[in-house]
């Protein structure tokens, strides 16, 4: 585990949840890991107080499970990530068409500043680049909702190993057929068309879904 600095506005407990949700979000952590407080402790130099609020926060996350009575990084089965990313599709597609209706010219704007400044378009290495990026670009989609509620649960189902993992198996057309999801995407949402929207929307968290099958079972 490698560790990072501690943001300085955010209280001790948050820092260390954080901390501890980025190891576990992008494979650092991996499925099964036992999460040992006194290591993490002294690693992170804290006491074992925020480190037991955080593993509560991280399993309410659906990140840990208790396991003969220690912490593990949860490991998700097929049919549960079958089950979020069907949940990932209604609400995905919910914030799309909201973002054709709610969006500001400005926020618009930006969403598509975004898009076009991907000029990669390999796997490996660029197959994780494109998953950073393709959370950034749907976030922006999903902050232009203007719906905070919407916007929470929404990121909760991003706190996934299996949405990094993948990474590191796109293939170039892979990320080329995601890219050309996204500019389509961009299209409905400069004509505010919240159907095509939608519709572009949650057939992108289908493919995705697909990606996942195929690789990783």
């Amino acid at each position: 585990m490698s560790t990072a600095p501690m943001h300085a506005t955010r209280t001790l407990s948050d820092n260390v949840y954080r901390w501890l949700r980025d190891q576990i979000v992008l494979g650092k952590l991996g499925p099964n890991e036992p999460l040992v407080e006194a290591a993490i402790a002294e690693k992170l130099q804290v006491s074992r107080t925020p480190i037991r609020e955080s593993m509560q926060r991280l399993a309410a996350d659906g990140l840990i499970v208790s396991h003969r009575r220690r912490w593990i990084v949860r490991q998700h089965d097929r049919d549960e990530i079958v089950a979020i990313y069907e949940v990932r599709m209604a609400l995905e597609s919910f914030a799309a068409r909201f973002a054709c209706q709610r969006a500001t010219d400005a926020e618009l704007a930006a969403i598509e500043g975004l898009c076009a400044s991907w000029t990669g378009g390999t796997g490996g290495t660029g197959g994780f680049d494109f998953v950073v990026f393709n959370d950034r670009f749907h976030s922006l989609i999903v902050d232009a909702a203007h719906n905070p509620r919407l916007a929470r649960t929404i990121e909760q189902n991003h706190l996934y190993f299996f949405n990094s993992q993948v990474a590191e198996h796109y293939a170039a057309k892979d990320v080329q057929t995601s890219q050309d999801e996204h500019v389509a995407l961009v299209a409905s949402l400069l004509e505010r068309d919240g159907d095509r929207a939608a519709e572009i929307s949650r057939r992108h968290a289908e493919d995705a879904l697909k990606l996942i099958l195929e690789r990783m079972f």
